[in-house]
């Protein structure tokens, strides 16, 4: 197994309409390409994990790092992991506030995901901490 955890700016900031269908494609994608992870976004940034087969994580992420909806990709960790942390989840996603989370059915926040952390060093370990707090008050 393999993670990606990046963060970037939004081009432009997105509405609930755009959100719903980027997750709705990336859910899809994700299933097909037994991909796992989660998406944050707020304040026109976006974080996100990725998981899976090392080939497959990487070939995802060329394709994301050139989605013209954002820019100043940064990879914060880039590499093999002893299991998936999010390995129930093709897409699990937190917007900006709660109101929107409800908007969004099918996407749950990071805060109703059950992260599983073993076998990760404490660097990755301080990556999902601070994933977790990006949106929450």
């Amino acid at each position: 197994m393999h993670h990606i955890i990046y963060l970037s700016c939004a081009t432009a900031p997105l509405t609930s309409a755009q959100l719903q269908a980027l997750l709705t494609l990336a859910h899809q994608r994700n299933t097909e390409l037994a991909i796992t992870g989660v998406l944050f976004y707020a304040n026109e940034r976006f974080m996100q994990v990725l998981e899976g087969e090392e080939e497959t994580v990487q070939a995802l992420y060329e394709l994301i790092k050139r989605d013209p909806r954002h820019h100043s990709v940064i990879a914060y960790a880039d590499k093999p992991i002893v299991e998936r942390s999010f390995s129930e989840w093709a897409m699990a996603f937190q917007p900006g506030s709660p109101q929107q989370v409800l908007k969004l059915a099918g996407y749950l926040g990071p805060t109703d995901v059950a992260v599983e952390v073993a076998g990760l060093s404490p660097k990755d370990k301080n990556l999902f901490d601070l994933l977790r707090s990006f949106t929450l008050p």
